[in-house]
C-alpha cells in the first residue's frame, strides 16, 4: 500500500493549465474484452519511451471476509513478491530493482492496483509475468512470514508514524467503521492469523479476469499488443463473482476524537484534521463537490503555493469516498479555534456565487484525472503511469468526461447551497486532534 502523502503533495500540479475544450481521447484509446471476462484498454502515447501496465481489480478492503480485515491488503502484498510463473519469489529490494522506471501496488476500499513501468522493449517480457500473477500465483508461508512485518510497519505509519496520515485514517475509521475488530489496510490481530491456503484461495476465487481491467499506455503497437495479450491471458480461467460486501456500522460523526501517537517524522507537529464523507461519481452532489473542491484548491495554492504541501486530502480517482481538510498545531492551538479556522476555509468555498470562471477552474483541474478535455501528449509522457490508471480508474468508477464536463456547465447555486446543508452540514463531520507524545 503506498502512502497516501503523495496525493496531498501533487493535488494541484494542474491548477492554471488550460486544455482544449473539445476531448478527442476516445479516439485513441482502444477498449474490449476478452471471452473469459478481462476489460483491456490500450492507450497508445507514440512519444513515450516505456509502456506502464495497470492490472486493477474491482476487490478492495470493502471485500476482506468477516474477522479477516487486512486480507485484501496482505493479497496485494502477496500478488506482487510471491513466485509466479518463471519468476521466483521475491523481497521488495528486488522488487524495485526488477523496475527501476516504476512500479506500484495499494489496496484501496473497492480496488486493488498492480502497476509496473518498464521500457518500450519489454513489453513481451512484461505482460508474461503479468499474466502468470493472475494464472499461476504460488503462496508460501515464508512469503507471510516476509511481508506480515510491512504490513504492520504500513499499518504503524497509516495510524501514528506520519502524523498527517493518522489523521487522515482515524477520519476514516470515524466516517466508515469496520465490524468485528476491523480497520482501513487491516488490523495486525487479524493479519497475523492469515495463512498461505486461505490466502491463495482468496486470490484463486476473486484475482482474475472477471473481476479485473488491464489497462496499458505508453509506446506500443496496438496490433502486436492485442496479440500478445490474447495469448498470455485468453485460457485463464474468469473467476468467481466478488464476495458480498459485509454491513458496516453506522459512522460518528459531529464529535472531536484526541488521540497521541509516537510520530516517526523529523520535526513533525500535531495535527488537526476536519473529514466529511465526500459525494460518489454519479450521485447528484459529485459535480458541485468537485467546483467547492477546486474553489478551495485555487485559494490554498494561494497561500501555500502550487508545489508546498497542501492542507487537504481528496485524491479524485484513488479515494472518492473522504474529504479532510488538515492544519498543523502547535502546543499553544486551541482546537476550537483551529476548528472555526478550517470551517471558514470550508464555507469561504461554499458561498460565493457561482461564476463561470469557477466551472472553467474546474474544468481546467480534473482535465487529466477525469478525461473532460484534450490533454497534449507531452503532458501524458510525463506520467504514463498516472494515464493508465487514470482509464482504467475511470471505467470502474463509470465516469463520463463528456457527460461530466457539461454536467459542471449546469451546475447552480442551488447545487452548491444543497451541499453545505447536505454533504458538508456540522453534524455530519468528524474531527480528530493528533497529538504526539512527549
Amino acid at each position: 500500500m503506498t502512502s497516501i502523502i503523495k496525493h496531498i503533495i501533487l493535488i494541484a500540479i494542474i491548477v492554471g493549465i488550460l486544455f482544449a475544450t473539445t476531448s478527442l481521447s476516445a479516439e485513441t484509446i482502444e477498449q474490449y474484452k476478452l471471452d473469459n471476462g478481462l476489460t483491456v484498454i490500450l492507450r497508445p502515447v507514440p512519444m513515450a519511451n516505456k509502456v506502464a501496465f495497470v492490472m486493477l481489480y474491482n476487490i478492495g478492503e470493502d471485500h476482506d471476509p468477516l474477522g479477516k480485515s487486512g486480507m485484501a491488503h496482505l493479497l496485494e502484498h502477496m500478488y506482487i513478491t510471491a513466485a509466479a510463473g518463471d519468476t521466483p519469489a521475491r523481497d521488495i529490494t528486488q522488487v524495485v530493482k526488477r523496475y527501476p522506471e516504476g512500479w506500484n501496488a495499494q489496496t484501496g476500499t473497492d480496488y486493488t492496483v498492480i502497476a509496473t513501468n518498464v521500457k518500450a522493449e519489454q513489453f513481451s517480457v512484461e505482460i508474461k509475468d503479468i499474466a502468470a500473477r493472475m494464472n499461476d500465483l504460488r503462496i508460501t508461508e515464508a512469503d507471510i512470514k516476509r511481508e506480515v512485518p510491512r504490513v504492520a510497519q504500513e499499518l504503524k505509519n497509516m495510524y501514528g508514524g506520519i502524523p498527517m496520515l493518522a489523521g487522515i485514517n482515524h477520519v476514516k475509521t470515524q466516517l466508515y467503521p469496520i465490524p468485528q475488530g476491523g480497520q482501513r489496510g487491516g488490523a495486525m490481530e487479524h493479519v497475523q492469523k492469515m495463512t498461505s491456503d486461505e490466502l491463495q484461495q482468496f486470490w484463486q476465487d476473486y484475482y482474475k479476469p472477471n473481476n479485473a481491467i488491464l489497462s496499458v499506455a505508453g509506446k506500443f503497437d496496438v496490433g502486436e499488443a492485442k496479440k500478445s495479450i490474447h495469448e498470455n491471458f485468453s485460457q485463464i480461467s474468469p473467476g468467481k463473482l466478488l464476495p458480498t460486501v459485509p454491513p458496516k456500522p453506522n459512522p460518528k460523526t459531529g464529535n472531536v476524537n484526541t488521540i497521541t501517537v509516537q510520530s516517526e517524522v523529523p520535526n513533525a507537529t500535531g495535527v488537526a484534521s476536519i473529514g466529511y464523507a465526500a459525494p460518489l461519481p454519479g450521485s447528484k452532489a459529485y459535480v458541485p463537490f468537485l467546483i467547492v473542491y477546486t474553489r478551495l484548491l485555487v485559494k490554498l495554492q494561494a497561500t501555500f503555493g502550487i508545489n508546498k504541501v497542501q492542507p487537504i486530502y481528496y485524491p479524485i480517482l484513488d479515494d472518492t469516498s473522504t474529504f479532510v481538510l488538515q492544519k498543523e498545531l502547535t502546543p499553544e492551538d486551541d482546537i476550537d479555534v483551529v476548528q472555526k479556522e478550517l470551517d471558514k476555509r470550508l464555507q469561504d468555498s461554499l458561498t460565493p456565487k457561482l461564476t463561470q470562471q469557477d466551472k472553467q477552474q474546474t474544468s481546467n483541474f480534473v482535465a487529466m484525472y477525469l478525461d473532460i478535455a484534450d490533454v497534449p501528449e507531452f503532458y501524458l509522457t510525463q506520467n504514463i503511469y498516472g494515464v493508465a490508471f487514470g482509464i482504467g480508474r475511470r471505467h470502474q468508477l463509470k465516469i463520463n468526461g463528456k457527460e461530466l464536463r457539461a454536467a459542471i456547465e449546469n451546475v447552480t447555486d442551488a447545487d452548491i447551497q444543497n451541499l453545505a446543508k447536505t454533504i458538508f452540514a456540522p453534524e455530519k463531520r468528524v474531527t480528530v486532534v493528533v497529538n504526539l507524545e512527549e
